[in-house]
C-alpha cells in the first residue's frame, strides 16, 4: 500500500526585518519633519532676526564681506594699472573645473554664507574684508550658540520620543549651554591662529624676491604643515554643528564636543557625506513644501481681496508690493513689510531645517563610531521638563 502522506516539512526560520535597524538613516526623515514644528520655526526666526540685526550694525560701519574665491586688486607700485581680477591658484580649478564653476550656480543665500565663512581665510581678502567677515562670523556664532543648542536639544528629545521641554525650558538650555557651544568653535579658531603665526613670519620674508626663492625651496614643508591647518579648518566649518549636537545630546563641555566632532567627522567621512546628501535631498523637498505653502497663502489672500478691489486696483497694488521701492502710501509699506516678513520666515525655516537634521546626523555617526544606540541621550534633571504642543 502506497503511503500518500506528505513528509514532515522542515522548520522554517522567519527573520523579522526591523527597518529602523536595517536603514538607520531613516531617522533623518523624522528629523526633517520636526522642522515644521512651531517651536523650531519660532527659535529659528528669533535667531535669524538677531543675526540680521547684528549684520546690519556691522554694515553701518561700511565693512564688506568680500568674495568667495576671488577678489580684485591693484598691483602695488603701478598707479596707472587697472584693477586686475586675481584667481586663487587652487588645484580644483584645473582638476575639477566643473565643481569650481558650480559655486556660481548656488542659490544666493548659500553663496553669501559661503563667502562669509571663507573670506577670513582668503589670502586675497583686504583688511576691511577680513575684519568685516570676521566680525560677522563672531556675531553669527554668538547668536546661534544660544539658539542652535535649543533647537538641537528639542529635536534630539523628539527623535528619542522623550518628554518635550517647554519653550522657556528649551531656550534656557541654550542660554546655559551657550559657553560650551561658542567656546568649541573659539578654541579651534584660536588653535588655527596660533599655528598660522609661523606662516605669517615667513610671509615677511616673502616680501623680498630673495625671500621668495628661499621659501620656494622649502614650500613643500610649508604645505605639509598647512595640512594641519586644513584639518582644523575643515573640522571647524563642518564639525561645529556636530559640536553643538554633542553639547545638546551629551550635555558635555566644549572640549568633549571638539573631541567628539573631530573623531566622528574624520573617522566616518563617507558616512558624513552620505547623511549630508540625504539631508540635502530632504531640504529641497522641505523647501518646496514650505515655499508652496507660503506662496499659496499669499495667493489666496490677494485672490480674496481682488473681488473687492477689482482688476485694475488689484494689479496696481500687486505691482507696488513687488516693485520693492519706497512707496509713499503707508498701506503699501505695511503690505511690503508683511510680505518681507514671510520671506524672512521662509529663510528661518531653512535654518531650522538645518539644525533639525544635525542631531540626527550626530546620532547616526555616534552609532557607527561608538556603537551607541540611537535612543540614548543624556536627559535633563528630573522636574525640569514640561510638555509642549508638537
Amino acid at each position: 500500500m502506497t503511503d500518500n502522506s506528505q513528509p514532515p516539512s522542515r522548520a522554517q526560520i522567519i527573520h523579522e526585518i526591523i527597518w529602523s535597524e536595517a536603514f538607520p538613516w531613516w531617522i533623518l526623515f523624522k528629523a526633517a519633519g520636526v522642522a515644521f514644528s512651531p517651536a523650531v520655526i519660532l527659535l529659528a526666526t528669533l535667531a535669524t532676526a538677531g543675526t540680521w540685526a547684528g549684520f546690519s550694525a556691522i554694515d553701518s560701519f561700511g565693512l564688506p564681506t568680500g568674495g568667495l574665491t576671488q577678489t580684485s586688486s591693484t598691483i602695488a607700485g603701478c598707479a596707472t594699472c587697472e584693477p586686475t581680477e586675481i584667481l586663487l591658484p587652487t588645484p580644483s580649478k584645473v582638476v575639477l573645473p566643473t565643481i569650481s564653476s558650480q559655486i556660481a550656480e548656488l542659490p544666493v543665500p548659500v553663496r553669501e554664507f559661503l563667502a562669509l565663512i571663507t573670506t577670513p581665510w582668503n589670502p586675497l581678502a583686504t583688511w576691511s574684508e577680513f575684519i568685516g567677515s570676521l566680525l560677522r562670523c563672531i556675531w553669527f556664532l554668538l547668536v546661534w550658540s544660544i539658539f542652535a543648542p535649543s533647537i538641537t536639544r528639542y529635536v534630539a528629545l523628539r527623535l528619542v520620543d522623550e518628554e518635550l521641554p517647554g519653550f522657556r525650558e528649551v531656550l534656557r538650555f541654550g542660554v546655559v549651554k551657550w559657553p560650551a557651544a561658542f567656546n568649541s568653535a573659539a578654541f579651534v579658531f584660536l588653535g588655527i591662529v596660533a599655528l598660522a603665526v609661523p606662516g605669517g613670519l615667513l610671509g615677511l620674508v616673502m616680501r623680498f624676491d630673495w625671500g621668495l626663492a628661499v621659501i620656494g625651496v622649502i614650500w613643500p614643508l610649508i604645505l605639509a604643515g598647512a595640512v594641519i591647518l586644513a584639518i582644523l579648518g575643515i573640522g571647524l566649518a563642518a564639525g561645529w554643528p556636530l559640536m553643538v549636537a554633542a553639547v545638546s545630546v551629551e550635555r558635555g563641555d566644549s572640549f568633549q564636543a571638539i573631541s567628539t566632532a573631530f573623531s566622528y567627522l574624520y573617522q566616518r567621512p563617507l558616512h558624513f557625506a552620505f547623511y549630508g546628501l540625504v539631508a540635502c535631498i530632504l531640504a529641497v523637498l522641505g523647501f518646496f513644501a514650505a515655499g508652496l505653502f507660503a506662496d499659496t497663502t499669499v495667493l489666496f489672500a490677494l485672490w480674496a481681496g481682488s473681488f473687492g478691489m477689482g482688476h485694475e486696483r488689484t494689479s496696481e497694488v500687486i505691482l507696488a508690493i513687488t516693485r520693492g521701492s519706497a512707496d509713499p502710501r503707508w498701506g503699501i509699506q505695511i503690505l511690503q513689510f508683511w510680505t518681507d516678513g514671510l520671506r524672512v520666515l521662509l529663510g528661518s525655516f531653512g535654518w531650522g531645517f538645518f539644525w533639525c537634521v544635525v542631531p540626527a546626523i550626530y546620532l547616526l555617526l555616534r552609532q557607527s563610531v561608538d556603537a551607541t544606540e540611537l535612543d540614548e541621550i543624556v536627559l535633563d534633571e528630573p522636574g525640569t521638563q514640561s510638555s509642549v504642543p508638537q
